[in-house]
């Protein structure tokens, strides 16, 4: 099966050129833990996947390079039979998953990838096996196919991060057991609940996912692994605006560009007002150099006077504006 998927990768990469803007900012370790599921999956993505993977309870992400490189296949599955096929992969006796950024397929639109011409080629090939669906995971386009080389079925899927800049996708693929009798039932029922049952996170979880852990005055951002604790109060008698901003690490900058009060316009608490922060969020350390734009929503407390005055301490940084509220 390794011989013929890198057929279709190097056919991929024939035709396709990746826009050559990252998509992340830091590489995690395996260990990190995270309350979210799909952020242990796949964590410290600077365009998250905000999703509830319709997976096994069991499966843990793990890679055989022990890192999780975004760029590099990370596997899902149970982790003593992960640990095994890193060993050993005929030891494989169940289905497992592997899942990385497509350096080739792009998103081009709402619903469209850039892998037309490839996929006309493949069905060419295996006119009566080849199989492909589009779905959607909530606001992500989903294009999945199966298709037959040399005798391995093989089921691939591309799902859109909807960054409309580089068009990233993440791509999945199906590990089944290479032998007689596979893939079984086990094998296919395993994609379809991957392709079919995954759904998209819901109300706070779902900015938690991208990045954004709104709270009552605060809220926790993370960025490809760059985190800040960003608050917001309005002074009841003029109404001023404060943004305090603690960055996790000495590695870690912001560089305030603007904010402005409105009001919360997605589902959840509606309505609501909030305060949007313009900025960048710079990371400098020995493994990272890179600079994000970024606006960061938080729901600010009206309070008599701030919590925090200008010196109090080296590493807040504190922003006033008298803003006038927009819809």
């Amino acid at each position: 099966m390794q011989r013929i998927f890198i057929f279709l990768y190097s056919l991929f990469a024939c035709i396709f050129t990746m826009n050559p803007l990252t998509p992340i900012a830091l590489k995690d370790t395996q260990e990190a833990k995270n309350d979210l599921r799909i952020l242990e999956l796949l964590p410290n993505f600077l365009c998250p996947l905000a999703v509830d993977p319709g997976i096994p309870a069991d499966f843990i992400a793990l890679s055989p390079r022990e890192t999780l490189d975004p760029y590099d296949w990370s596997y899902w599955g149970p982790k003593d039979v992960l640990k095994a096929y890193f060993e050993n992969p005929t030891s494989l006796k169940v289905p497992i998953l592997r899942v990385k950024l497509s350096p080739n397929v792009a998103q081009t639109g709402l619903n469209s990838f850039n892998n037309q011409e490839s996929l006309k080629m493949l069905e060419k090939e295996d006119p009566k096996g080849f199989v492909s669906i589009e779905t959607q995971w909530g606001d992500y386009p989903i294009l999945a196919i199966r298709t037959q080389r040399e005798g391995q079925l093989i089921f691939m899927a591309w799902v859109g991060l909807n960054d409309p800049g580089a068009g990233w996708s993440l791509m999945f693929n199906l590990v089944y057991p290479e032998k007689k009798g596979h893939p079984n039932k086990e094998d296919r029922q395993l994609w379809e609940s991957l392709i079919m049952k995954t759904t998209q996170l819901k109300d706070g979880d779902y900015f938690k996912a991208c990045g954004q852990d709104l709270q009552e005055g605060y809220t926790l951002v993370n960025v490809g692994g760059a985190k800040l604790k960003m608050l917001a109060e309005k002074r009841q008698s003029d109404g001023t605006l404060q943004v305090v901003i603690i960055p996790e690490g000495s590695d870690v900058e912001f560089h305030y560009v603007d904010m402005m009060e409105c009001l919360m316009g997605a589902k959840w608490k509606y309505g609501e007002s909030i305060v949007k922060v313009y900025g960048e969020i710079a990371v400098n350390n020995e493994n990272v150099k890179s600079t994000t734009d970024y606006v960061t929503s938080i729901f600010f407390k009206t309070v008599p006077e701030f919590s925090f005055k200008k010196g109090d301490g080296k590493k807040l940084l504190i922003f006033q504006k008298i803003c006038d509220k927009t819809d």
